[in-house]
């Protein structure tokens, strides 16, 4: 992708010949499927489409659940002697035989109410929240949304006011329909 198709694109993009997003789409299908599922690799001897048509793996389907404990983040923590274990600013009691032992915490960065607690590769009760001072880990991002009109720079920017303009401009260009109409008079 770096070596190949990216350099390639920019040229493309640059010189004119690739102007919109349905463009660059269609070269990039052309070249996985033109290029890259048919280049031999050079540690598995085969080409993409050739591993994947010779594999007899089947792929799974998982449930919701399943996907999210997946991307769930995890940190060792040793419970206190009062049964707490202390993460990003919370405190949280667990079950207390788990008590001057240190456990696995698998957490949702974006939930912080709900937090797993693991000893020995065992599932205990999750932890309860005690003193909660953040509901999000801080990489996950501010834990309130700002509210419009609190950010100045937000104030003059609108996706929606430049989707509706857009909008509005191709109907200038169409015939006019009754839904377009009641739209246009709002």
């Amino acid at each position: 992708m770096d070596t190949s198709f990216k350099p390639e694109a920019y040229e493309q993009i640059k010189t004119g010949k690739i102007a919109t997003l349905d463009q660059l789409n269609d070269v990039l299908a052309a070249w996985v499927d033109g290029y890259y599922h048919r280049r031999k690799h050079g540690a598995t001897g085969q080409t993409p489409l050739e591993r994947v048509l010779s594999s007899q793996r089947q792929p799974r389907r998982v449930t919701i659940d399943e996907l999210n404990d997946i991307f769930l983040w995890e940190e060792e923590r040793m419970v206190d002697k009062t049964g707490c274990i202390h993460l990003h600013g919370n405190t949280c009691e667990v079950d207390l035989e788990l008590v001057g032992k240190k456990v696995l915490l698998r957490y949702d960065p974006f939930d912080l109410k709900t937090i797993q607690v693991w000893h020995n590769e065992k599932r205990y009760h999750d932890a309860v929240p005690v003193e909660l001072s953040r509901t999000r880990h801080r990489r996950a991002g501010p834990d309130r949304i700002q509210e419009p009109g609190k950010n100045e720079d937000a104030a003059h920017l609108s996706f929606f006011d430049a989707a509706d303009k857009s909008r509005r401009e191709v109907w200038e260009k169409e015939p006019l329909t009754f839904a377009r109409e009641a739209i246009r008079n709002e």
